[in-house]
């Protein structure tokens, strides 16, 4: 098998269960019956969702905040000039989620005209081969996409060459890579050795979406929540009824209205009036908390993210609530961490500078959430430990920018205090 039907067998077979993903997770979900007769007799019915596919990836996705690089001296104007030019604050913010909702993501870095091209590609698009007897070696990158001609274009990326086809038909005639021809010139040297897709992926094992878990239960709630709102349509009023011979029709119910219903003749059955119970909607209520809670609990998003609870958690309630969620938010980031030194490294590479990927620090921002109280409590306890003060703000992710900083404006303070001391002494003299 040649690589154009490897990389078009790929990218195809996983394009509509990453497309499912991102549907749940922007709320665009289907109502799955319990059994396919069901699903045929109410395939017309009005749909209801309550979307916690998006709190479980936002609850994550809030939390991995990439805020910059550090890199050796002489690197960091073409940094600057690479992150500010890219907007990478929001490019990666786009790459996380799609890492998160899918279980995976592609950025790609390339040379242009105006300068370094650092972009995140949708998965559903990219795809990585790595060689057999080494998982972690990128043998080949493909990339498929259809152009504003209507036609299929694939790249494929070599360490030493790139490669460029396209269909012969539109895309929607498209079923086999036998449809694609290279273009016209279509190889490229590959002068630098490097294969600039760069993947972020959650597991090598498997590709695995974090809502995988989620979206059974998620199904489960929005037929609750379907079926509970055709129930109110039709049973959360009482329902009142009349046994009567005689003529009913002309009864208005209306708020001061009374009735005039005529006894019976004491034959057969009497004129009677009575109510049905209204249905009783707690019960669907109580199985979707329920669903919610097992949410919860499999996704490590803490209850405070799906219930309203009395009163806010201190800043240690906090710590202790959240500590699982810290955990895997820090697993994401241990996972995507040396994908963005291996994209910066090429990245600065291509704008004229060799900085190894162990000389680049990506800095995050701080994970847990803790009250400005609780920081300046825990901050005292370490110092008063005889933790130097700067060793505490590096812990808290202070950047060497902003600890230089703070020890100048030390060594400010200490001038201005000494010059008025100073001054009052002499006053004091005068």
């Amino acid at each position: 098998m040649d690589d154009r039907q490897l990389a078009y067998e790929a990218i195809t077979a996983k394009y509509q269960d990453h497309t499912d993903c991102f549907n749940y997770y922007d709320g665009d979900q289907p109502i799955v019956f319990a059994s396919t007769k069901l699903a045929e007799i109410f395939k017309s019915s009005v749909k209801f969702t309550e979307n916690w596919c998006s709190v479980v990836i936002d609850s994550v996705k809030e939390r991995i905040e990439l805020s910059g690089f550090q890199v050796p001296d002489g690197a960091e104007e073409s940094l600057d000039d690479i992150w500010s030019r890219n907007l990478l604050d929001l490019e990666s913010d786009d790459l996380h989620e799609a890492a998160l909702v899918t279980g995976e993501a592609y950025l790609i870095v390339q040379q242009s005209e105006d300068g370094i091209d650092v972009f995140y590609n949708d998965p559903r698009l990219c795809h990585v081969f790595y060689e057999s007897d080494n998982p972690r070696k990128k043998r080949m990158a493909a990339k498929m996409w259809v152009g504003d001609d209507g036609k299929y274009h694939m790249t494929l990326y070599y360490p030493d060459r790139f490669e460029f086809y396209i269909s012969q038909s539109d895309a929607d005639n498209v079923s086999e890579a036998a449809n694609f021809v290279m273009i016209e010139n279509g190889v490229i040297p590959n002068q630098d050795g490097v294969i600039p897709v760069f993947h972020f992926a959650l597991s090598k094992r498997v590709t695995k979406s974090d809502l995988a878990d989620v979206i059974p239960l998620q199904n489960a709630i929005n037929k609750i929540l379907t079926d509970m709102m055709v129930v109110g349509d039709y049973g959360s009023f009482p329902q009142r009824y009349i046994i009567s011979n005689a003529e009913v029709g002309k009864l208005k119910n209306a708020p001061n209205e009374i009735w005039a219903i005529p006894s019976g003749d004491g034959v057969g059955q009497q004129t009677s009036v009575g109510q049905f119970q209204a249905a009783d909607l707690g019960n669907y209520l109580q199985s979707m908390n329920q669903l919610a809670g097992d949410i919860s609990r499999i996704t490590r998003t803490p209850k405070h993210y799906f219930f309203s609870e009395g009163g806010d958690p201190s800043g240690e309630a906090l710590i202790a609530m959240e500590a699982p969620l810290n955990r895997k938010v820090q697993d994401r980031i241990e996972r995507f961490e040396p994908v963005w030194k291996e994209a910066m490294s090429y990245a600065l590479h291509l704008s004229g500078h060799e900085v190894d990927v162990e000389d680049i620090t990506v800095e995050w921002e701080t994970v847990e959430t803790v009250q400005p109280r609780t920081e300046a409590e825990i901050r005292t306890f370490a110092v008063n430990a005889g933790i130097p003060l700067i060793t505490v703000l590096r812990g808290e992710g202070w950047s060497d920018e902003q600890i230089a900083q703070l020890l100048q404006d030390q060594k400010l303070a200490s001038s201005l205090m000494a010059d008025t001391l100073l001054g009052q002494f002499e006053k004091g003299q005068a």
